[in-house]
């Protein structure tokens, strides 16, 4: 299945949104060209407007990750660190905060993307420019949880890599929401975490750029993982459940191989959500992902201001199955990334 090239604007020349599924990503993110009932407010952009930037790096030792999310009214962002053959976590740090210039996510999810959420303590920054995109986070021993500080120095390199997917799709109240994932990046840098040491060249990464006005009550169920083929070569798994499924054109399940983007049917998540570290099945509707994943750690945040709540949770940990593109089916062994399960009113 082939996509079209993601269009030079969000908008058509009436002001409607093209709504569908694109290969590649947006220059710049604009809702303004958006006309009619489409056209935000200035009330809607403060109440629904959302946008966030998520990093996944996996190598045989590590998985790293980390986020920042501006809510337009607060701010919030996370990072996690876990010893994979240790089993072990490194890091697993939360923070809020109000919007502003110490918290924000530009509207250039590529070339000029800049991420950054700064709180005493602690930074966490995306910066992509000239090909890479540069990582940094910084808590200090004072500010995390565990006894260590977390440092995270790294790149994600963007070109010569499978394009982006990028999505477009209508939420309710003729809301747009706009994601791009990208996935199987080389990768390298540096971690600090847990009182060791890890290298991350030779990583594989991906990234999650979000912006949209999405539904007053949102729910989905996601996995993201990162690594490679038994036979080296960089892969990428991107797939989601009960979000941006409103268009049939809208559909952001995909396999990145190699340099290849291979777009993948509608997915299907069963877990226990009383037991989050039991094991999870995923798979497609068609039967050409079918996937075990075996949990490891779970980062969760859980927040009831009456108004606002959110029960946000993310399992890092492996999978193993097969994938099938092409025709050809992919092995994946101890696969490593997360899956998610989140129910927020916001």
């Amino acid at each position: 299945m082939s996509l079209s090239p993601v269009p030079a604007a969000l908008a058509d020349d009436a002001g409607r949104p093209r709504f569908g599924t694109y290969e590649g990503g947006f220059s710049a993110l604009s809702f303004d060209g958006l006309g009619g009932d489409f056209k935000p407010s200035r009330a809607r952009r403060f109440v629904r407007q959302k946008r966030w930037h998520y990093t996944l790096v996996t190598t045989p030792q590590v998985l790293v990750l980390s986020a920042v999310v501006d809510l337009g009214y607060t701010a919030n962002a996370f990072c996690c660190a876990v010893d994979l053959p240790e089993r072990r976590v490194l890091a697993d740090e939360s923070f809020l905060s109000l919007p502003g210039p110490w918290a924000k996510v530009g509207d250039r999810p590529n070339d000029g993307l800049d991420a950054r959420f700064r709180t005493p303590g602690a930074t966490l920054g995306a910066k992509a420019t000239g090909g890479q995109c540069e990582i940094d986070v910084e808590v200090s021993k004072l500010r995390a949880r565990a006894d260590h500080p977390f440092s995270w120095h790294g790149q994600l390199v963007t070109e010569a890599a499978p394009p982006a997917i990028t999505v477009v799709a209508p939420t309710e109240h003729a809301g747009v929401n706009v994601t791009q994932k990208s996935g199987a990046l080389l990768c390298r840098g540096t971690l600090e975490a847990g009182g060791g040491r890890y290298s991350l060249d030779g990583g594989v990464g991906g990234m999650d750029y979000t912006q949209g006005f999405l539904a007053r009550k949102t729910t989905w169920r996601w996995a993201f993982a990162q690594g490679r083929l038994p036979d080296g070569t960089p892969f990428g798994l991107n797939l989601v459940e009960g979000f941006n499924e409103a268009e049939a054109d809208a559909n952001e399940n995909a396999a990145f191989v190699g340099q290849g983007l291979h777009p993948l049917a509608r997915a299907r998540f069963e877990f226990d959500k009383d037991r989050y570290l039991s094991p999870w099945r995923v798979s497609t509707e068609d039967g050409a992902v079918q996937l075990t994943f075996t949990p490891i750690h779970v980062h969760h945040e859980l927040r009831d201001y009456k108004v606002i709540r959110s029960k946000f949770v993310q399992v890092v940990g492996l999978f193993e199955g097969t994938v099938r593109v092409d025709g050809r089916a992919l092995t994946l062994t101890s696969l490593a990334g997360v899956t998610e399960d989140q129910d927020v009113l916001w």
